[in-house]
């Protein structure tokens, strides 16, 4: 019998909650953490130093005992701290795709009408999101990955068609939608049309977007919720770590049960 673990890609920040924290918060055991960089702090606290970590040889190395062990994989991809490591991931991923069941993408490149990785790294995310079966970028991100600038004005669900039409291998899941002042919420686009939104809160913590992600690949692949379940929970739980971390004026998002 196949174990099932999550080998998830990404950045690794000593100080707040983000990222591989996150995922190895919500998730224990049943995560495998490969960092794309390791970072003193959030890159929106002062004075925060990277370092580069052998990526290759420690996600090459991962993925092998991974199969020495008899595990199947989801592999979840997230931060990158170097444009190459995209092509080490692709290559791996055709490499190992035999133990991979499933690839799901956070296509970490922007936010809030801004590009915040160089754009060497945001050049390569297409090719990543083309390997993938679920794929979770926000709007800006949307932007971006269709060409646009992400402050781009006008109606989200141009830019979403966009997106579709240029990435219709990977089933798309659009966070941090903002309908109106008051709600924030998902838009799932796949087989079937799905979205929730929940009241917004107007603190912004760094770090969200990762915890909700661990939090749907707990409930999805591990408590056997349909998707649509999956990110309901995901999202009230996010939102429920939100309050609490404001309520304890708290300057990292809380995630505590």
């Amino acid at each position: 019998m196949h174990t099932l673990k999550i080998l998830a890609a990404g950045s690794f920040a000593v100080h707040g909650t983000a990222s591989l924290k996150a995922m190895i918060k919500i998730l224990g055991s049943r995560v495998l953490p490969v960092p794309s960089v390791v970072l003193s702090g959030l890159t929106n606290m002062k004075s925060v130093t990277k370092l580069d970590v052998p990526f290759e040889k420690l996600l090459t190395e991962v993925f092998e005992l991974a199969v020495f062990r008899g595990q199947r994989l989801i592999l979840y991809i997230g931060y990158l701290g170097k444009p190459e490591q995209a092509d080490i991931l692709a290559d791996l991923v055709r490499v190992y795709r035999p133990h991979i069941a499933y690839i799901v993408t956070d296509p970490v490149c922007g936010d809030h009408g801004r590009m915040y990785v160089p754009a060497e790294i945001a050049e390569k995310w297409p090719a990543l999101i083309r390997l993938s079966d679920m794929v979770f970028p926000n709007l800006s991100e949307i932007k971006i990955l269709t060409g646009n600038d992400p402050a781009a004005e006008g109606a989200p669900g141009a830019y979403i068609e966009q997106f579709r039409q240029r990435y219709p291998e990977a089933e798309l899941v659009v966070t941090s939608m903002l309908p109106n002042p008051e709600e924030i919420g998902v838009e799932l686009y796949g087989e079937k049309r799905f979205s929730f939104y929940h009241p917004y809160l107007s603190r912004n913590f760094g770090g969200s977007g990762d915890t909700f992600l661990a939090l749907f690949l707990l409930h999805f692949f591990f408590e056997g919720k349909t998707k649509e379940e999956a990110l309901m929970e995901a999202a009230r739980q996010t939102s429920a770590y939100i309050a609490r971390s404001i309520e304890q004026e708290a300057d990292e998002l809380v995630v505590e049960d």
